[in-house]
Formats: structure tokens, sequence, C-alpha cells
């Protein structure tokens, strides 16, 4: 899907609509590649949280303030009321995006590095997106495994995510207010 912006793409992995709020959101998921240095697109009233999964990286100015973002490092999070401005660090990158109505929602993002594991409590939404390597839900008796490039998502459910060697994962979580 073309960004708001009109300066490129992006592929969205899931969104929760607002029921009787045509075109507005609880919460959005998608991964963007960025080939170019440029403005970001603006969402009023929402948060958003980026993270960059390929390439090195970028260095944002949101609402004049500079902000390094590096590969699989912390997640960035700022308002997408804020102006915010893009310089690629070394050549194209790819980020995981999570956009959610801040007023409706919390949510955060968290990259997983190999060997480790995560426990995800049960209640609001759950997303797994596999980067590299084999990943691994558990949840009571079942195991899932997520390949590298595809997303699990958990309605509810309890579980334990796991990485493997050569493994990383990224971790959405959001829950509704309320």
């Amino acid at each position: 899907m073309p960004w708001k912006n009109g300066g490129g793409t992006t592929t969205e992995i899931a969104l929760q609509e607002l029921p009787g709020a045509p075109g507005r959101f609880l919460w959005r998921v998608s991964i963007a590649d960025v080939a170019e240095a440029g403005p970001f697109s603006a969402f009023t009233g929402y948060e958003r949280l980026i993270a960059v999964v390929e390439g090195a990286g970028m260095r944002l100015t949101v609402d004049g303030v500079p902000a390094t973002v590096t590969n699989r490092a912390a997640p960035f999070r700022f308002s997408g009321d804020a102006v915010v401005d893009c310089a690629l660090l070394d050549g194209p990158i790819r980020d995981f995006n999570l956009i959610f109505d801040r007023e409706r929602a919390d949510a955060r993002l968290d990259i997983l590095p190999a060997d480790k594991a995560a426990d995800i409590p049960a209640g609001g939404m759950a997303l797994v997106h596999a980067l590299d390597g084999e990943v691994i839900l558990r949840t009571g008796d079942s195991v899932a495994r997520v390949s590298p490039g595809w997303t699990a998502r958990l309605d509810g459910t309890a579980a334990t995510l796991e990485t493997g060697p050569g493994a990383c994962a990224v971790l959405a979580r959001v829950a509704a207010r309320g």
C-alpha cells in the first residue's frame, strides 16, 4: 500500500479497525522498505514504534530533535503528530512499524535476538514476526514454528516465544484500554 505522503510503499501485516470510525484503526503493523531520505507521513492521534530490521539504520529528526535508529537496536517511539524527517545512515533499510491509537491502546515493540525467550501474557494481541532462523511459540501443549518472513498472531492467548541459534524475531504487543 502507498505511504500516506506518497513517498513509498509499505506492506501491511495486520490492522485492527475501529468500529464506527471509518478510516481509523486501533493499531496497525507493517514493514516498509525505505530507499531514500525524506519525510515521514503524519498519523495524527497515534503513537508510533519503529525498528530497523535490515540495513545500517536511519537518522530521524522528530520535531527538530535528532534520533538515530540502528539495525535491530531498541525500537524508537514517537508521536504520529510530529514532523519527522529521515536520513539513511548507509543505504536502504527495511523497518518494522507499530502504529496505535494513543487514547484507546497501549503497545510495545521488542526485538528478540538469538537464544532468548519472552513470556507473552494472556490478554491483548501479540504478533510475532520471524526475521531470521526458526522462531518457536509455545502455548500450553502446542508448539508452532514461525519461519523467516512469516508472522503469527495471538489474540488473548498466553505463550512463550523462543529464538534459537541464529534466529531473531520482532514481538509487537497491543492492549486496548478500558
